[in-house]
């Protein structure tokens, strides 16, 4: 709805910004209660994007729109400033609400046994992702991008939505998933050197997604396994490019 040429931010996105901030001001810190409303950071009130919008309190909005570029003296609040600052505080009343989980990288079946006793291999090139939730209390949902780099070569193949940080993961508390999904491996590879970037975030039960740092696996033995590594190679990008 429009009023004096503004578009009204829609109430589930009021709803979900207020509650990301416990309805404190996202500039100053100050608790708000009712004493709050939503600024529009590039000051265009039809621009109604999440990242374009920061809860303040009275003061702090008039604060952020007041410059006059003609004046020599004082540094205007740029936009990245700005943000930077608000995602600091949802950060603070949204972390207690962020649950971990565990993702590992392998080429056994783990939750299969061969007549040894021990985990079934896959077949080469099917590889096992599993994913287990380190809670026991809340639900969160899981956005994953998998980056193959065979011989450090970005691979360009279709892992699928949930693999490609298209579809989210729900998953409730304890719980485990023995995903998989296939790359182009052959034993006559030279040189058998292949490396996965995991990408990921965790999308809380308020509907805030917390962006995690990338990690990697590592295979270069066909007759070992993948083995973690910290490092990453390639974009940092979570989302998949469009």
């Amino acid at each position: 709805m429009r009023k004096n040429g503004r578009i009204h931010v829609p109430e589930e996105t009021r709803a979900k910004l207020f509650l990301w901030c416990a309805r404190h001001c996202c500039f100053c810190a100050k608790a708000c209660t009712t004493n709050i409303e939503i600024h529009h950071i590039d000051e265009d009130p039809s621009n109604n994007d999440e990242d374009n919008l920061i809860p303040v309190c009275f003061d702090c909005h008039g604060e952020l729109a007041r410059y006059n570029p003609e004046h020599t003296k004082g540094s205007k609040y740029r936009n990245l400033e700005i943000k930077k600052r608000r995602d600091q505080i949802y950060d603070l009343y949204t972390l207690p609400y962020l649950r971990q989980v565990e993702i590992k990288i392998s080429k056994y079946l783990h939750h299969v046994q061969d007549s040894t006793g021990q985990p079934k291999e896959r077949h080469l090139g099917d590889i096992s992702c599993t994913v287990r939730t380190l809670s026991q209390d809340i639900p969160i949902r899981l956005r994953l991008r998998i980056e193959p780099y065979p011989d450090n070569q970005r691979l360009k193949v279709d892992l699928g939505d949930l693999y490609s940080g298209i579809a989210l993961w729900n998953l409730n508390p304890s719980q485990i998933v023995f995903g998989h999904f296939k790359l182009p491996i052959s034993a006559e590879t030279k040189p058998f050197l292949f490396r996965v970037v995991i990408f990921w975030s965790i999308v809380d039960v308020l509907d805030r997604e917390h962006e995690m740092l990338p990690f990697s696996y590592v295979w270069g033995d066909p007759k070992g396994d993948w083995w973690f590594d910290p490092r990453t190679i390639g974009n940092n990008q979570l989302k998949p490019t469009k």
